[in-house]
């Protein structure tokens, strides 16, 4: 019996205790969230915006970071714009740890209808063309593009006096498309006879960023309206948007530094330094500038370990967006990063959405 123990029991039990975290932790695709914000913020624009005059530029909101990223499953695709030498094609890794790769994908809980209610009106959009049709994506495939400009489309139609930014920041077209496609399917996806596209209540090519007022893109908030960012010049055939270009290096329509972090600390500096830049310079003042306030999965060097026991994007988020509205400066970031981008947008925890919003709407009050 003796024998038993030591040479066969003994070491099943050790490999157990080896085997079981490696598949808990690898395998498993859940994130230990708070329930998203209930509270109702369609209005949040109209309710803050007083004056028409108000530069879009300059108007805070908050925003979605990888905002159509919620539908992502173990059962995903891998996007098919990820690299070859991506840990997402590692079919080895992928058997043991599909439930990692999960968590580092999906960085918000909600659709973008709930999204949209709880105040959410910057969507950062990363969209692939994949088996002849538009998905969104984080790594993985999320869900048909069309189910997420649905909710939009009702959404607007239904809340005059609001708009969206809707930044296209990555998008993989493979051989058979192009930009002109893309815009194609916006002009021609309908919900009801309309489409994301007759929200641009004004003319892209004759107006810059800096031009765009409150009451210019809404019509006097008698309409819904839209803002188009993509990377890709705009033309006579491509009328609907702005060129996004790269932000951190080459200044054309918006700013928006990645801290590339998974600790809190460190990213609240990196947003603090970027305040201070932006403070002692003038050249950016005139298109949209992001606060990047979202973490980053990261699985080697000194971040390692925060993204292991952070768990997921979800609950990274959770945590850091509530130490984000507790710092006595937070207000103090609107003035020079108007647009607060973070990872699961309607989080609860130390009332993050709510604050957020309400800091906003007062903030919109005093332009």
């Amino acid at each position: 019996m003796r024998f038993i123990r030591r040479h066969i029991f003994r070491p099943i039990i050790i490999l157990l205790i080896i085997i079981v975290p490696v598949v808990m932790f690898g395998k498993a695709g859940f994130s230990f969230t708070f329930t998203p914000s209930k509270i109702d913020y369609s209005n949040v624009l109209r309710e803050g915006v007083l004056d028409g005059s108000a530069r879009v530029v300059d108007i805070a909101m908050l925003g979605a970071h990888d905002a159509f990223s919620d539908k992502i499953t173990t059962n995903s695709p891998i996007d098919p714009g990820e690299p070859e030498d991506s840990l997402l094609r590692n079919q080895t890794l992928g058997k043991v740890a599909d439930g990692v790769f999960v968590r580092l994908s999906r960085a918000q809980k909600s659709s973008a209808e709930n999204l949209l209610k709880a105040g959410v009106r910057y969507f950062d959009v990363r969209i692939s063309y994949y088996e002849n049709e538009w998905y969104t994506k984080h790594g993985l495939i999320s869900d048909k593009l069309s189910r997420y400009l649905s909710d939009i489309i009702t959404f607007l139609s239904d809340n005059p006096g609001e708009f969206i930014v809707f930044d296209i920041q990555h998008v993989y077209f493979g051989d058979t498309v192009g930009f002109s496609d893309l815009f194609d399917y916006l002009q021609t996806y309908e919900k009801s006879g309309v489409s994301l596209t007759d929200f641009v209540n004004y003319d892209p090519l004759s107006l810059q960023p800096r031009d765009l007022t409150y009451d210019i893109v809404t019509d006097t908030a008698t309409k819904a309206g839209l803002v188009i960012l993509a990377k890709t010049p705009s033309s006579a055939s491509l009328p609907y948007h702005y060129n996004r270009g790269n932000g951190d290096t080459q200044v054309i329509n918006i700013r928006s530094l990645w801290h590339n972090t998974a600790d809190t600390d460190t990213l609240i500096e990196g947003i603090r330094t970027e305040y201070d830049y932006l403070s002692d310079t003038i050249i950016y003042e005139d298109i949209f500038r992001v606060n990047q306030a979202q973490k980053t999965g990261v699985l080697s060097g000194d971040d390692l370990w925060d993204t292991v026991f952070g768990w997921s994007l979800l609950d990274l988020a959770n945590n850091s967006n509530a130490a984000l509205i507790a710092q006595e400066d937070f207000v103090d970031w609107l003035n020079k990063m108007p647009i607060l981008m973070v990872d699961y947008a309607d989080s609860t925890k130390g009332d993050f959405n709510k604050v957020a919003n309400d800091a906003m709407i007062a903030y919109n009050k005093a332009l």
